[in-house]
């Protein structure tokens, strides 16, 4: 368990490097987790369910980055 903690943190940190540089970090973060989460479940032979996942994931990403635009706009950063 501590190694699939280790593998998501790196995956999660790697889509955080590059989105700094497009300046979306978190929803280029959450694409790249998602995308990750998507193979290992495909691996399962159930590709709907890895659609969902991704869907989600991305969804929640983008979301997540939206309101940190917002409470940045909102606080004048």
């Amino acid at each position: 368990m501590v190694l699939g903690i280790i593998v998501f943190g790196a995956v999660f940190l790697v889509g955080l490097a590059v989105g700094t540089a497009t300046r979306r970090p978190f929803a280029i973060a959450s694409f790249v987790v998602a995308a990750f989460v998507a193979l290992l479940v495909m691996q399962t032979h159930e590709p709907i369910a890895g659609v969902a996942v991704f869907a989600l994931i991305v969804l929640l990403g983008l979301v997540i980055d939206s309101v940190r635009e917002t409470v940045g706009l909102l606080l004048n950063r």
